[in-house]
């Protein structure tokens, strides 16, 4: 505002440097009031003059003691906003002071002059770089981001937010951020009704929505003041379907990566409200093709895993498990009617769920469809030990036709296989335990068949469960087939103490893993050529098995080795000489943990592998030396495997 225009309305006229020297004024005059009262009382009690009349001196000095911090607060306040706030310096004339924002700034002079500049930046104006800078520094306190909320109001702050997105230049952009960061610092505690009227006061164009969606980009916003606001997002964007065609700024993305960064105000966003899953999976395209739905459905669902509750009251956990068991109701159905070409998320965002389930779709695979859907399952899987999460509950033929689909990509694939993996390793874990503890080789069994129905219904519908001999891969089946060849060479290396639940983090480190070695040169010998499904799953389960052996020794000591021990093995070790030096030794130097089968292929000047280490695995486990820890279970093993694998029909 220019220093000259109008007082009025509202506004006073100040001049700083008079204000001040007119403090200081009152200063002197109360200090003389202060040392002349008490004197001429005395001087008018020795003649006996009536003294009351100097209560009025008494009054004065009171006035001018308790005006004076009020002055000098003003003359602060605009010494702020002129020498803190604006480049221009401190006024040396008549300033218009705003009365009105002065007291609702509770006499804060950083919060008077950040709503000044905010609210004159929201009018068309440009925000001085100096006060831009302020601010960014000052949006991280609680305290003043709250009071300049609150300030500011719901309608002007939207305001604001909306004169960025409008100019959208750089110094535009630097205001929205720090105007979105001091909306998260004081979320917690702005009260309902200003939140409310943050969702419930936007404007019918798209430019009004995206205001509101661009502050949620930044800082760390409380969770419940999140939902709601995502909720007043999601209806205003319900009302207005005529904005959508041609013109989807993508107000619903920038809602969806705000979610995506807070797993309970994601969860609490689909949950709450009965139709958002199907209005966002089905009704509502997005413009970034479903990247910002999928990361907020994945923090939705993999995030929270847990058993507490119960289905009158539900934990987090069981949440989640519902959630999965309806989206993959929803795409089923809609993949069913064939309404959409492209689906509503990523297929790396389907694999990735559905990966975090993986127990779940072998229950499902195994015995067949569960009885509700959606729905969520409370039984435990008797072939570990410990307390299943809450699962989610599938149909098989949703399940089927989910996985076709997703599995043309192989970024869904890969996660879905590296659980699948993990999992196997839970189960022969826990059946060597009881086969080394208790000679009991039943869960051994039980779980073998298991994993054989897994790999089989996961395999098909990647196109690879049954191949023809001779018939050429298609694209798809081709790099899924190097995605399983790689699960076969590095499955030992994903590691096997995480256990059920799997969250995202693990399935995320998981796949990288799995993707490194798919873009190796160096394959395995063998397994490289394979276009089998059952003959890789076979080799990883007789891997997975095995280490689970060696780890509760079943095979015998390592050191000195047992007769079975894979060290006693070894051609060439003569007496005393350290195994670990062997160049066919294929454990790791603790003696329990055998190689994966890209560490046992080393390669060889000019491109050749040299497969020695791989080549003494296999006539320790296949040619005898293994002996009878092996033999018992080998046969019923491929037994129990085989038949679980030949159980399901595509």
């Amino acid at each position: 505002m220019s220093p000259t225009a109008g007082v009025s309305g509202g506004f006073s006229g100040l001049n700083p440097d008079a204000l001040e020297a007119f403090e200081r004024a009152l200063g002197r005059l109360e200090d003389a009031l202060g040392r002349n009262e008490p004197v001429i009382g005395r001087e008018l009690g020795k003649i006996d003059l009536d003294t009351s009349g100097l209560a009025v001196l008494r009054e004065a000095r009171s006035w001018i003691a308790s005006g004076r911090p009020d002055l000098r607060r003003r003359v602060e306040t605009i010494r702020a906003e002129k020498s803190e706030w604006d480049s221009s310096g401190v006024p040396a004339e008549l300033w218009a002071f705003d009365e009105a924002l002065y007291g609702k700034a509770a006499h804060d002079p950083e919060v008077y002059a950040a709503v000044r500049k905010v609210t004159e930046a929201a009018g068309g104006g440009e925000i001085d770089e100096k006060a831009l800078a302020v601010l960014e520094k000052r949006v991280g306190d609680a305290g003043f981001a709250t009071a300049l909320m609150s300030v500011l109001g719901a309608d002007r702050f939207r305001e604001a937010m909306k004169a960025t997105v409008k100019a959208g230049d750089q110094k535009a952009r630097r205001l929205q951020a720090a105007l979105g960061k001091a909306l998260a610092a004081a979320s917690s505690r702005l009260d309902p009704a200003w939140r409310d009227k943050l969702t419930t006061g936007i404007g019918p164009s798209w430019r009004d929505g995206l205001a509101v969606a661009s502050a949620l980009r930044y800082g760390t916003y409380d969770s419940r003041f999140l939902t709601a606001v995502a909720k007043g997002l999601d209806a205003w964007d319900r009302k207005g379907e005529e904005r959508r065609p041609g013109v989807d700024p993508g107000v619903m993305v920038a809602l969806m990566e705000a979610l995506s960064r807070d797993p309970a105000a994601a969860q609490d966003f689909f949950t709450e409200d009965p139709t958002a899953l199907r209005h966002f999976l089905v009704e509502r395209a997005m413009p970034d093709q479903g990247v910002a739905l999928g990361k907020a459905l994945e923090a939705a669902t993999l995030t929270f895993r847990d058993h507490d509750g119960s289905p009158e009251h539900p934990s987090r956990g069981y949440l989640s498990a519902k959630l999965t068991s309806e989206f993959v109701h929803l795409e089923a159905e809609r993949i069913d009617k064939g309404d959409a070409v492209d689906p509503p998320v990523k297929p790396v965002t389907t694999g990735r769920i559905l990966a975090g389930y993986i127990s779940d779709i072998d229950y499902v695979a195994m015995k067949g469809n569960d009885p509700v859907v959606p729905g969520v399952r409370g039984s435990d899987n008797p072939g570990l030990a410990g307390r299943d999460p809450w699962g989610a509950q599938f149909v098989k033929d949703d399940l089927r036709l989910v996985m076709r689909e997703a599995f043309t990509d192989a970024a869904a694939f890969t996660p879905v296989m590296a659980a699948q993996t993990a999992s196997t390793g839970w189960l022969m874990d826990q059946g060597a335990k009881d086969l080394t503890e208790s000679k009991d080789q039943g869960t051994l069994l039980t779980n073998a068949k298991q994993v054989g129905v897994g790999f089989a219904f996961i395999t098909d519908a990647a196109g690879l469960a049954k191949i023809e001999e001779g018939k050429s891969l298609d694209e798809a089946q081709e790099r899924n087939m190097k995605i399983l060849t790689a699960v076969v060479n590095t499955g030992l290396a994903i590691p096997q103490k995480a256990g059920i639940p799997i969250v995202a983090g693990v399935i995320g480190a998981w796949t990288g893993l799995i993707e490194d070695a798919a873009q190796g040169e160096a394959e395995s010998k063998a397994r490289s050529d394979a276009n089998s499904a059952v003959d890789q799953a076979h080799i990883l389960l007789h891997d997975l098995t095995v280490q689970a052996m060696l780890k509760y020794g079943a095979f015998g000591a390592g050191e000195p080795a047992a007769s079975t021990h894979p060290w006693a093995s070894l051609e060439g070790l003569k007496k005393g000489d350290d195994p670990r030096q062997n160049p066919n030794n294929f454990l790791k130097d603790d003696g329990r943990t055998i190689m994966t089968r890209s560490e046992m292929i080393g390669r060889v000047p000019g491109g050749g592998v040299d497969d020695t280490r791989l080549e003494a695995y296999e006539r320790w486990l296949y040619e005898g030396p293994s002996g009878d820890p092996w033999r018992s279970v080998e046969d019923r093993l491929d037994q129990g495997f085989d038949r679980g694998f030949a159980q399901y029909e595509p």
